[in-house]
């Protein structure tokens, strides 16, 4: 760029003499980060009605959304970190449920407590997690503390999350007294709009942003509180990013009790979950096709002593095994008929072959003889009727 006087990204002018074209999207010239600008502007309709449709959010709601502060909480991560923070809010991650929609699950039932399907909901609301959940509810309040939210603020989110987790609420111990009559009745608004945004919502990070009037107001009445703590995020961003790191938790927890916290835990349960599918298969002991080797061609002991690898490998291929032997069996009986056909003596079958044959050797007579009668017929309506004066012999 060579204009004197304007700057190298300046948006006010259309085209520079050096450019070869430039690129507007709703009237302002993309300066910076072309291809990733363009790639949202194609895709952001449809990413648009799919949120809508998915999470039922109606035009009102969008507006009434702190897009903003969720907006930077997401970019301040690690491209991991942000993938799984994104499947908790659509709903994507792989519970059990999840998984066995997809078939790539045996059952859908809650690897902790066995009592439920998995959904993302009962992930929060899981019995086997009552005192994590707890202690991390605890362990909010205090970071929310620490970032001065208003304790009417913490006090408001602590009962609304027990309430969304399934867990018991103590009303009667309200730890606080609203002194403030603007401070009740904005704090009222807020929690009434979060209602209708759903709770739900509101731990995958879509807060309503009446709270940020409930926090302003906080802040303007203790100055001095709020002057001593760090400024360089806000306050929403921040408060994002605790609520967000709760239900991360959440899920991380069920992780750690099915997976194992380290490797080695990772691996002794890898290991304990597939012994225990060779013992149930050797105790079902599958009927397989004689072209299969029977699973007992070698001893349960001397199995168990091979790598876990080639254990997943011979369950993977048992079951396939299991698969195509089902498939030739209703091939098979498909072909044969009911087992009293299949039982029935030699003689009678070559029967009902020779009295099918009879019948087949009928058919074909009595079709011989139609396709004759039909021939004659015109035969004789093409030449002897004319002979004979009747007719015309066109």
């Amino acid at each position: 760029y060579t204009a004197a006087g304007v700057a190298r990204s300046s948006p006010s002018v259309d085209l520079y003499p050096v450019e070869a074209y430039s690129i507007f999207i709703e009237g302002e010239k993309l300066t910076a980060k072309l291809k990733q600008r363009v790639i949202d502007r194609c895709g952001e309709s449809h990413l648009r009605q799919y949120l809508l449709n998915k999470h039922r959010l109606s035009d009102g709601k969008v507006e009434g959304i702190n897009w903003p502060a969720l907006e930077g909480y997401l970019k301040s991560m690690s491209v991991p970190r942000r993938a799984t923070q994104v499947k908790l809010q659509h709903g994507w991650i792989p519970t059990n449920s999840f998984l066995f929609t997809q078939r790539r699950a045996t059952s859908d039932q809650c690897p902790l407590c066995a009592s439920a399907p998995e959904t993302l909901q009962h992930v929060r609301c899981c019995s086997a997690a009552v005192t994590f959940r707890q202690e991390r509810i605890a362990r909010l309040c205090r970071d929310l503390r620490g970032i001065n939210t208003a304790p009417e603020i913490v006090h408001c989110w602590k009962g609304s999350i027990e309430m969304a987790c399934g867990d018991s609420v103590d009303i009667a111990d309200n730890g606080m007294v609203l002194v403030a009559p603007g401070l009740a009745q904005a704090l009222s608004l807020a929690r009434r709009h979060q209602a209708i945004l759903s709770w739900e919502g509101f731990l995958q990070g879509r807060f309503s942003v009446k709270w940020n009037d409930v926090q302003q107001y906080h802040e303007r009445r203790r100055w001095q509180e709020t002057a001593s703590h760090d400024k360089r995020q806000p306050w929403d961003r921040r408060a994002v990013r605790l609520v967000c790191e709760f239900h991360n938790d959440l899920w991380q927890y069920r992780n750690d009790e099915v997976h194992g916290r380290t490797q080695q835990e990772a691996r002794q349960k890898l290991r304990d979950e597939i012994e225990a599918k060779v013992r149930a298969l050797y105790a079902r002991n599958p009927l397989l096709l004689a072209r299969y080797p029977s699973i007992y061609s070698v001893p349960l002991e001397v199995r168990l002593t091979r790598s876990t690898l080639v254990l997943q490998m011979w369950v993977k291929q048992v079951v396939q095994h299991e698969l195509i032997t089902d498939l030739v069996r209703q091939k098979a009986q498909m072909a044969a008929g009911s087992i009293e056909n299949f039982l029935q003596p030699r003689v009678k079958q070559q029967e009902q072959r020779a009295s099918g044959s009879q019948h087949l050797q009928a058919v074909r007579a009595v079709d011989t003889l139609l396709r004759w009668w039909r021939y004659r017929a015109r035969f004789r309506s093409r030449v002897e009727l004319p002979r004979m004066g009747i007719g015309d012999p066109g």
